[in-house]
C-alpha cells in the first residue's frame, strides 16, 4: 500500500469491509510517529479517547511553523486521529487503515472512514470542532504563528 490511503468514493479506503481490525505497527504495539501517543502529554479524556499535545520545545516549534494540531488517541482501539494542521496538509490522518495512514478533509468524512472499522466511535463533531478552537485555532492566534 502506498504511504497514504487513497479514500473511496465513499470515504473508504479501497477494500475496506468493517471486518478488519488491524493491529498497530511500529514495533511493541506502538503506531510510528507522528502517530504514537507516548510523544505527546495527555490533556484531557472525551469519550474514551485522550486528548493529546505537545509540549516544551516541540510545542513552540509546532506553534510557530503552523504544524499545531492535537492527537485524539483511543488506547483499547489503539487508534490515532491527528487534526488537520501544515504536518498533515490540512487534513484529518487516521492511523491505522489498512496498516498504514489515511487521510479525510472533514469530520464527517473522517466519521465515515473509521465507522465499522473500530468499535470507538468519535466524540461527536461538535466536540471536536470545539477541542480544535480551544486548543488549536486559540493557542496558534495567541503565539502570533502561522495558521494550520
Amino acid at each position: 500500500m502506498n504511504a497514504r490511503a487513497i479514500l473511496s468514493a465513499d470515504g473508504r479506503p479501497p477494500g475496506a469491509d468493517g471486518r478488519r481490525l488491524v493491529q498497530p505497527a511500529g514495533g511493541e504495539g506502538w503506531p510510528p510517529p507522528p502517530h504514537d501517543p507516548r510523544e505527546r502529554e495527555l490533556a484531557l479524556v472525551v469519550a474514551g479517547w485522550e486528548v493529546r499535545l505537545f509540549v516544551g520545545r516541540k510545542f513552540e516549534y509546532f506553534v510557530a511553523r503552523g504544524f499545531w494540531h492535537l492527537q485524539l488517541w483511543h488506547p483499547e482501539a489503539r487508534v490515532s486521529v491527528l487534526t488537520p494542521s501544515r504536518l498533515t496538509r490540512g487534513l484529518y490522518e487516521a492511523y491505522p487503515i489498512e496498516n498504514w495512514k489515511a487521510q479525510a478533509p472533514d469530520y464527517d468524512k473522517l466519521a465515515a472512514l473509521l465507522d465499522g472499522l473500530f468499535t470507538a466511535r468519535l466524540p461527536e463533531a461538535s466536540t471536536v470542532l470545539r477541542l480544535e478552537r480551544a486548543l488549536v485555532d486559540e493557542v496558534v492566534r495567541g503565539s502570533g504563528g502561522v495558521a494550520s
